[in-house]
Order: structure tokens, then C-alpha cells, then sequence
């Protein structure tokens, strides 16, 4: 077990960890023929809360016409289940392993505004590059590379090279 901070449950170990995962993935697979995604829910949320705010500009956006048009709800689908899940079950193992607290974390030399402006603008730049990858870490490499999709392995390796680099340029935020 991974060493944990006095008072919390230690964390699983990675291989069980990985193990659990593969066997989502295999159980999503046979159970609803689908595998594993997370940014088509967001798009969905996305699509449907600009829908109820502005729904003449949304509708002339083609992009979103798909998940709106229809006689099924944009947010009954699958993948909206999936992330509510997600969000339960990280709730409940939050709750359990006693890992619920609001912290900002920083590097010593960075602070709390600098640390909220470069998450929100990289949140924006994972979101974008997902959107024009086809897919999420999960959606597309992990399903991707379980069905041995080109595109999946390509996806897979460009995200541990893009991480490394850019790691080596903001490693100043930790430090």
C-alpha cells in the first residue's frame, strides 16, 4: 500500500488499481457493448445548458445540433449515466478514505491565484484538445487501445509526450 497522510486510508495499490480499471472497461464492453468516455457527457451538459440559456444562438451552432436534435433528451445517454457514476463513487471513496477537505495545492513559490488561473486555462487546453482528439484520456486511449485503434496508441503515446515536456516547463509551479 501507498504510504498516506496521518488520519487517511492509504490509497489502493496501482497494479490492483489497474486491474480494477481493466476490468471496468472489459465489464462496459460486455454489459452495454460501449466502452469508457467522459468528455461526450460534458459535451452534452454543455450542448443542453447553452440550449436552456440561448437557444436561438445554440441551434445555429452545427456542432452542438447533433446532441440536441431529436426526440431523445441530450442528457439520456450513456455517457451522462457514466460521469454521474464516477462522480458518486469518488464521492463515496472520498468520504470512506477520509480525503474530504478543500486544500489549494501549490509549490511553495507559486501562489493561490496563479495556481487557479494556470488549472482553469489548462483545463481549457485539455478540453479543446480532447474535443479536437475525438475523445478523453479514457474515451479515446484506454477504449481506443483496447480495441487496438490506431488512434487510440497514438493518442496514448502523444499524451505521456506532450505531459513530460510540458511537465519540464511549469515544473517551476511545484518547486
Amino acid at each position: 500500500m501507498i504510504d498516506a497522510p496521518k488520519g487517511e486510508k492509504p490509497y489502493l495499490n496501482p497494479y490492483i488499481g489497474g486491474i480494477g480499471i481493466g476490468t471496468i472497461l472489459f465489464l462496459s464492453f460486455f454489459l452495454i457493448g460501449k466502452g469508457l468516455g467522459g468528455s461526450g457527457a460534458l459535451t452534452r451538459l454543455l450542448a443542453f445548458s447553452m440550449d436552456s440559456v440561448a437557444p436561438d444562438y445554440t441551434a445555429t451552432i452545427d456542432y452542438f445540433g447533433r446532441y440536441l436534435g431529436g426526440s431523445i433528451h441530450p442528457l439520456d445517454n450513456w455517457l451522462v449515466y457514466m460521469l454521474l457514476g464516477i462522480f458518486a463513487g469518488g464521492l463515496v471513496a472520498g468520504i470512506r478514505g477520509k480525503r474530504m477537505n478543500a486544500i489549494m495545492l501549490k509549490g511553495d513559490h507559486t501562489t493561490n491565484k496563479r495556481r487557479a488561473l494556470t488549472a482553469f486555462f489548462g483545463g481549457i487546453l485539455v478540453a479543446t484538445g480532447a474535443r479536437l482528439a475525438g475523445g478523453c484520456t479514457s474515451g479515446l486511449a484506454l477504449t481506443g487501445a483496447s480495441v487496438m485503434a490506431v488512434a487510440g496508441w497514438v493518442f496514448f503515446i502523444s499524451v505521456f509526450v506532450a505531459g513530460l515536456t510540458v511537465a519540464f516547463f511549469v515544473r517551476r509551479e511545484w518547486l
